[in-house]
C-alpha cells in the first residue's frame, strides 16, 4: 500500500502543535478526569483525537480510525481490525498521566493496519519535536535519518531497558522485578512511544511489558521490527494488532531477548 509519509507526519505534528502543546504544564484541574483508577483522560487527548481522526481518514478514502478514546465509549470499535478496510489506529496523547503531572515524556501514536498486519507506524514527540516513522519492509527513521539497533556486546548484569509491571499480576510481578534488577537498570516511563524510541536509538536494550493494547504497541513494535530489534510475546510468538493477549518483549537481540525471558518469567507464563 503506497501513503504519503510527509503529509501523514504532517497531520500529525501539527495536530499535536495544535491540540496538545497548549496545554502542556498548563492543564486546569477541570479539564482532567479520571476514565478508572491511575488511568487519566484529559481535554488535549479528546481534541487530538478528534481533530488527527478526520485528518487520517482524509488522506486514505476509505479507511477507518480507531481511536484510544473512542474505544473507551465503543469498545465494538475494536472489530474493525478484523475486516478489510485499513484502519488507523491512533492514541493522541500517550503517557496522559505524565502530561496531566505536567512531568516525564508524552507522545503521539499511529499506526495503519489492514488484515492483521502493521503497514505503517508513526510515533511524535512534542515537546522534544521528533518523529519517529517505519513502513514494513522499509526500515525505521527518525527525523529522515535511518536508526538500526545494534547487538549489545556490554556486560550481562548492565543491561537497561523498561520494565512497565503496573499491570503485571501478582504472581508474576516478583519474579519480573527481580530478573530485571539482576541485569541491571530498568525504569518505567508512562509511556510507551518513548520507551520505543530509547530502543531504537541505543538507549537501552529491551522493553518489558504485560498489558498490550494495539493503540500502545501496533506502532512500536513496527518501528522495533523494522530497526532490527527482536519482538514477541512472552512464549515468544510474534504481537499481532488484531489479537487479544497479554504480554510483550522486546529486545535488541536475540541473546537479550532469550535471557529477560528467561530471567523474568517462570515456565507457566510462556504458554
Amino acid at each position: 500500500m503506497n501513503f504519503d509519509h510527509d503529509k501523514i507526519c504532517a497531520a500529525i505534528v501539527e495536530t499535536a502543535a495544535q491540540e496538545i502543546m497548549p496545554l502542556w504544564q498548563n492543564l486546569e484541574s477541570h479539564q482532567i478526569e479520571l476514565k478508572q483508577a491511575n488511568d487519566a483522560v484529559t481535554v488535549a487527548d479528546r481534541a487530538c483525537e478528534q481533530v488527527l481522526s478526520k485528518r487520517l481518514a482524509a488522506l486514505l478514502p476509505g479507511s477507518l480510525v480507531i481511536g484510544e478514546e473512542a474505544v473507551h465509549e465503543n469498545p465494538a470499535l475494536l472489530d474493525a481490525l478484523l475486516g478489510d478496510a485499513p484502519v488507523w489506529v491512533l492514541d493522541p496523547l500517550d503517557g496522559t498521566n505524565n502530561f496531566a503531572a505536567g512531568d516525564g515524556p508524552i507522545a503521539t501514536m499511529v499506526a495503519l493496519v489492514k488484515k492483521g498486519e502493521t503497514l505503517g507506524a508513526w510515533i511524535h514527540y512534542p515537546v522534544r519535536q521528533q518523529t519517529l516513522f517505519a513502513e514494513r519492509g522499509a526500515g525505521s527513521w527518525l527525523d529522515g535519518e535511518r536508526v538500526s539497533v545494534s547487538a549489545y556486546d556490554g556486560a550481562m548484569n548492565a543491561v537497561s531497558g523498561a520494565m512497565s509491571a503496573k499491570y503485571l499480576p501478582q504472581h508474576l510481578k516478583a519474579q519480573a522485578l527481580r530478573g530485571a534488577s539482576s541485569l541491571g537498570h530498568h525504569w518505567a516511563s508512562g509511556c510507551a512511544g518513548f520507551d520505543y524510541l530509547m530502543l531504537v536509538t541505543g538507549n537501552c536494550q529491551y522493553l518489558f511489558y504485560y498489558r498490550t493494547l494495539v493503540w500502545d504497541h501496533a506502532p512500536g513494535v513496527l518501528i522495533a521490527n523494522e530497526a532490527g530489534a527482536v519482538t514477541g510475546r512472552y512464549d515468544g510468538s510474534p504481537y499481532r494488532p488484531e489479537a487479544d493477549g497479554v504480554g510483550l518483549i522486546c529486545a535488541s537481540d536475540a541473546a537479550i531477548w532469550q535471557e529477560l525471558q528467561r530471567r523474568t518469567l517462570p515456565a507457566g507464563a510462556m504458554q
